[in-house]
């Protein structure tokens, strides 16, 4: 786990200069990587030059695709490889999932990776969503993994983790200056993704970075609507249905200020809310 709380970065010293962030909605083909990574291209040939960080949706080059799960786990150098190379063509930042063989299962995996095409860190979902057999084919994370673009701190979720509020929560108060949630979200509770990732904004005090598939998933219109939110819960740049991206200024000054004005972490009082009783849980 995160070791070691600095309750929200205090002195306001480690990150002060703004950046660029993106969401890069892609729209899938479920299970097949070629294909998918060639759309993402097209997006990607019209961003030189146009940010410091670019998030993809959860599983973007294949989607969850379980019988063919094996195969597109053996695939992952070659997803590797072509995020490596767009990384040293933007010169970005650039986070993403995919599946990914550890040992002797497989994992849903995000990475981060550097400007010069490093790979600088990794997170492995822990969440799985069971409703749709995730937990079956996948094995989860036991682990939170703060992952750092240079002094901004950055704490990975995946899509479903987005209704866990308490694994955001210890990324803030470890001293998280974004969330970033990376999904395959479908439309009909397109609804409860837009008003989630507001509410993690505001309650953590933190720039929410939201990017979601769009296209079908086997027969599930997937919902898009991928996001970019202010601590203050304002939306500063979102897509709608389709593939595309779209940027957004990220000016830490602005996350100051708001934590300065309403220092909600500092009055928490955790010794109310850490013992639940759980004897009344379904």
């Amino acid at each position: 786990m995160i070791k070691g709380c600095v309750l929200m970065d205090p002195d306001e010293s480690s990150w002060r200069e703004p950046i660029r962030a993106a969401i890069v909605q892609t729209e899938l083909k479920l299970g097949d990587i070629d294909v998918n990574l060639s759309r993402a291209r097209d997006i990607i040939d019209d961003m030189k030059g146009s940010s410091d960080l670019l998030i993809f949706p959860e599983m973007f080059s294949s989607g969850f695709a379980y019988d063919d799960l094996e195969e597109i786990a053996t695939r992952s150098p070659d997803v590797i490889r072509f995020m490596k190379g767009v990384s040293i063509e933007l010169s970005a930042h650039l986070m993403f999932t995919m599946a990914e063989r550890d040992g002797g299962h497989v994992v849903n995996r995000a990475y981060l990776m550097g400007p010069d095409g490093d790979v600088l860190g990794h997170y492995d979902k822990t969440h799985l969503f069971s409703p749709a057999g995730e937990d079956v084919h996948f094995k989860g994370g036991d682990e939170l993994n703060m992952l750092h673009m240079g002094q901004i701190r950055m704490g990975p979720l995946i899509c479903y983790e987005i209704r866990y509020p308490e694994m955001s929560r210890k990324y803030a108060l470890d001293g998280a200056h974004i969330l970033v949630y990376m999904a395959q979200w479908p439309a009909k509770r397109i609804f409860q993704w837009e008003l989630l990732l507001r509410a993690r904004a505001v309650e953590n005090q933190c720039f929410v970075i939201g990017s979601n598939i769009c296209g079908l998933h086997g027969s599930t219109e997937m919902g898009g609507h991928s996001m970019i939110v202010s601590p203050f819960g304002e939306v500063l740049t979102s897509l709608e249905g389709k593939a595309g991206w779209a940027s957004s200024e990220l000016d830490p000054e602005r996350m100051y200020r708001f934590r300065r004005g309403i220092p909600a972490m500092k009055y928490r009082r955790p010794e109310l809310y850490h013992n639940i009783d759980r004897s009344n849980l379904i």
